[in-house]
């Protein structure tokens, strides 16, 4: 039987014991593509899912990996919407870290042959999580003030630049000089450093005032805890709090009557469901950042790229956030032939 060889999950456990192993060669199913990964990007997710602390929890064994750009190698019976040959990213849940990956096509978009491999991976899935977050669960718009928390990462990064893309002005929080010059590279209109304050959820209000920002329209949280707890003292009457994750690894809870009295909103955001649903204001915007990216409008800066071999090293580079920007993947293995692209 043919196998090809991946990012191997045999069992749940630490990332840094995941190796390269070997399944079976996957089948398309009617509505899948096979793609062949260029280069693939990590995120938190991946240790998580790694670990069996994820909320989808894949049948072992399985290839880890959720971010990926490449060419499709062949499609399913049903699938009109992509052809082999054509180059997509695509960011399934698990599978994505091998020498194919199956994918749904509703995880799947369309990208220019002119947009490096490396940069195209970097963008899948922090794009994906901002336009869902931001543009259509928080509803933000021009002229609205739009807190980020975390950044400098890979989805506060690309927050700072699609906030400003639909017209608003950001506040970007961060935890080191060095985020801070990142996230004024991207645009940040005023930048707070947490590690500047003491206690982050009774002193961020204060701050933004000091800076002469009286209170914010939108907030975008991915990191959780105390940081959480500040921000949502900043919002407005009519603000919208949108959870992304939980990056400092707390959750927060807050009173129902705190929303009334505030005359506020907070909501969640998943980025699956408007995957699996293929939301098409979802796929309408993140093919306008593909194209955009090719020349330059949008970006995220790469923090280091790693062969797949090097998973461990790394994902350690993620977890313990001294990456500022993204954690890029290459094959270091021979690539499996595709059709020629169009």
């Amino acid at each position: 039987m043919p196998t090809v060889q991946g990012l191997l999950v045999d069992r749940h456990k630490s990332w840094r014991d995941v190796e390269i192993g070997r399944l079976p060669f996957p089948a398309a199913g009617a509505r899948d593509v096979l793609v062949v990964p260029e280069a693939a990007a990590l995120n938190f997710p991946d240790l998580l899912i790694v670990q069996g602390r994820y909320q989808h929890k894949p049948p072992l064994p399985f290839f880890v990996g959720r971010d990926i750009v490449g060419r499709i190698h062949s499609v399913g019976a049903e699938v009109t919407e992509f052809e082999p040959g054509q180059r997509v990213a695509a960011q399934p849940i698990f599978g994505g870290f091998a020498e194919v990956a199956v994918v749904p096509v509703s995880q799947c978009f369309a990208i220019p042959e002119d947009l490096d491999a490396k940069r195209a991976a970097s963008l899948g899935t922090a794009f994906a999580t901002v336009v869902a977050a931001l543009g259509i669960r928080g509803e933000a718009k021009a002229n609205e003030i739009v807190l980020i928390t975390g950044a400098a990462g890979g989805v506060g990064a690309a927050g700072v630049q699609y906030a400003r893309h639909l017209g608003a002005t950001v506040v970007a929080l961060v935890s080191s000089a060095a985020k801070e010059e990142s996230a004024k590279r991207y645009g940040a209109d005023v930048v707070v450093r947490s590690d500047r304050l003491d206690n982050v959820a009774v002193q961020l209000r204060d701050t933004l005032r000091g800076a002469g920002v009286d209170g914010v329209d939108v907030v975008m949280d991915v990191v959780g805890g105390d940081t959480f707890d500040g921000a949502i003292r900043c919002l407005r009457p009519g603000g919208r709090l949108v959870v992304v994750g939980f990056a400092s690894g707390a959750i927060s809870s807050v009173e129902a009557n705190y929303l009334l009295l505030k005359d506020i909103a907070v909501v969640g955001s998943s980025i699956q469901r408007f995957l699996t649903q293929r939301d098409e204001r979802l796929v309408r915007v993140m093919q306008e950042i593909y194209v955009g990216a090719a020349s330059g409008k949008f970006r995220l800066d790469i923090d280091s790229v790693f062969p797949f071999s090097s998973f461990a090293e790394a994902a350690d580079r993620l977890a313990t956030r001294e990456a500022i920007g993204k954690v890029v993947l290459v094959p270091d293995w021979k690539t499996l032939q595709c059709p020629e692209g169009k």
